[in-house]
């Protein structure tokens, strides 16, 4: 069995967010999966992106929406009532050996596995996307430093899919062609509240990481050192605008 230690994070401040995940990828010793939900609604942007080709930085600014620069790649990402997850692994064994497309594939498959749970009937879509039929219900972003991967992707819950699309510098006539490009689980699973979902897809998620990856969880919170670089991080980079408009470092 592989030791990996299992972060359960209750809904925590956009910034917050960012800043624990790179806390893990820098400090972590062992590998970890966090799972954790947000306190209000966000937009996270990826990297190497221009934040105002991608979001409606009016309506953000009007609307008290923090847009956030995130140290993965990937493209934009309206966070609102979905399960995120982060994962830090040392890049070894299969989740060092291929590309960072070759890790997405990888990491999707308990993902899949616990939607297929909830009876969901999920696919892998590359690069980093799990779609059920033609609709995206799950994106993915990766950065790999120090010898370590860090991915976190979101799974939409309750997710309001048109603030989203509003927000979102997502061209309205490609809309109006192609219908709705992403799907909740409170749109496919409707024997369940919302909250029961969230706490199913929880437990899902785990158990298959569990069962695909032969993972041994043992629960903890973030160490004190973790927790200290989490608030440097944030207060340099993910609630400083510099970065998060410019990817400036101060």
């Amino acid at each position: 069995m592989n030791s990996w230690r299992l972060v359960i994070h209750n809904a925590c401040a956009p910034s917050w967010n960012m800043a624990v995940d790179s806390a893990i990828l820098r400090l972590a010793k062992t590998p970890t999966l966090r799972l954790y939900r947000w306190s209000k609604p966000a937009i996270t942007i990826g990297y190497f992106q221009d934040r105002e080709k991608e979001v409606n930085g009016e309506l953000c600014k009007k609307d008290g929406i923090p847009v956030i620069r995130r140290f993965t790649g990937g493209g934009a990402v309206f966070h609102h009532e979905e399960l995120t997850y982060s994962l830090v692994h040392p890049l070894q064994e299969a989740f060092g050996k291929g590309s960072i497309t070759d890790s997405y594939s990888l990491i999707a498959q308990p993902l899949i596995h616990a939607l297929r749970i909830l009876g969901v009937d999920a696919q892998y879509r590359p690069i980093n996307d799990i779609v059920v039929g033609n609709r995206k219900i799950s994106g993915s972003a990766q950065t790999r430093k120090q010898g370590k991967l860090l991915q976190h992707g979101t799974i939409l819950v309750a997710t309001d899919t048109e603030k989203m699309l509003h927000y979102l510098t997502i061209d309205p006539k490609k809309i109006r062609q192609e219908g709705n490009p992403v799907i909740t689980l409170s749109e496919i699973v409707k024997d369940l509240s919302k909250d029961s979902i969230f706490e199913q897809l929880m437990k899902a998620i785990i158990s298959s990481f569990k069962k695909l990856f032969a993972v041994d969880f043992e629960e903890a919170d973030i160490t004190l050192q973790e927790h200290t670089m989490a608030i440097e991080l944030e207060r340099h980079y993910f609630s400083n605008e510099q970065w998060n408009c410019r990817r400036l470092s101060p």
